[in-house]
């Protein structure tokens, strides 16, 4: 079984951020949570694994939270990505082959699709926001775009993903690049890695990354990505590297957070549902929980 990590680089002299991370268990987690079928798995797959990739970039109690928005049958779907290293989501429309297979254009429609993206803290208190179009047909590409436009910082995610017929583990292995480039890097060398991670070296890279030595993995990664993109000044000695906190699939939801989201109906609406639904049952969107509740949770009886 792979193990699912996540390796932080920055190479000094390029003034360039680098984030590997492993992430087969996280969508395994997510794909088989929601019973997506293969076209909305592999959409929901690129989602959580770039989530987990750009949570690199937060700050300590920070989260991302990611809302997709696309004109086709897929819909959209929201990510959520946590400093510590959780991920959840939820697909707008996890069983889009329901009507027959589809193509790329059906799926994302033909018009572009947005993207919402939030930084806040644990306690809802909004860092910043922003908004983006999103033209590409694919969720980790999408975000990509919006950290070039909206936070003007160029950015690039590449996700690869390897199938297999096991409906309880779907995807053999997982992994994912982001680069970005930090203050001060050169944009056209940038450019030039950006055009190597589409190519075909880059998969034969990946698939000799050393998963048993993740930072060595990680240095020969980019100086083998460089050479395919002929820069020829890379150093390897100038990459520093840590090991992240790894990604998990994890849900936030419990039965206080539950009970406090059905006190937004307000008393009259509670003593409603309760008169003709004795024992409702609230089901959580991102982990499919369900939480059962009786009167006297929130009316005290006279």
């Amino acid at each position: 079984m792979e193990q699912d990590c996540l390796i932080r680089g920055l190479h000094t002299g390029l003034n360039l951020r680098a984030v590997w991370a492993e992430t087969t268990n996280l969508v395994n987690a997510g794909i088989t949570t929601h019973d997506t079928d293969p076209a909305a798995a592999a959409a929901f797959a690129s989602a959580l694994s770039a989530a987990a990739a750009s949570a690199a970039m937060l700050d300590e109690n920070n989260r991302f939270s990611i809302r997709y928005e696309y004109p086709g049958s897929l819909r959209g779907m929201i990510v959520e990505a946590s400093d510590d290293g959780s991920v959840r989501g939820v697909p707008f429309a996890p069983h889009v082959l329901d009507n027959g297979p589809c193509g790329i254009g059906d799926l994302y429609g033909d018009n572009d699709g947005m993207v919402y993206v939030t930084r806040s803290t644990p306690d809802g208190k909004i860092l910043n926001s922003g908004q983006t179009r999103a033209p590409l047909a694919d969720p980790a590409n999408d975000l990509a775009f919006f950290f070039c436009v909206s936070n003007q910082l160029e950015t690039e995610i590449r996700t690869w993903t390897e199938w297999q017929p096991d409906p309880q583990r779907p995807v053999a292995r997982m992994s994912v690049l982001m680069l970005q480039a930090m203050p001060g890097c050169d944009l056209e060398l940038f450019g030039q890695l950006r055009n190597a991670m589409h190519g075909a070296a880059a998969n034969e890279i990946r698939k000799k990354f050393d998963l048993a030595e993740p930072e060595q993995g990680m240095k020969k990664l980019l100086t083998e990505l460089a050479y395919a993109a002929n820069i020829e000044e890379f150093d390897p000695e100038k990459c520093v590297f840590t090991i992240g906190i790894k990604p998990v699939w994890q849900c936030r939801c419990s039965e206080e957070s539950m009970r406090r989201a059905m006190t937004v109906l307000g008393k009259n609406d509670l003593e409603k549902l309760f008169t003709e639904r004795p024992n409702p049952e609230i089901k959580c969107n991102f982990c499919c929980r369900s939480y059962k509740f009786k009167r006297s949770d929130f009316f005290e009886d006279k």
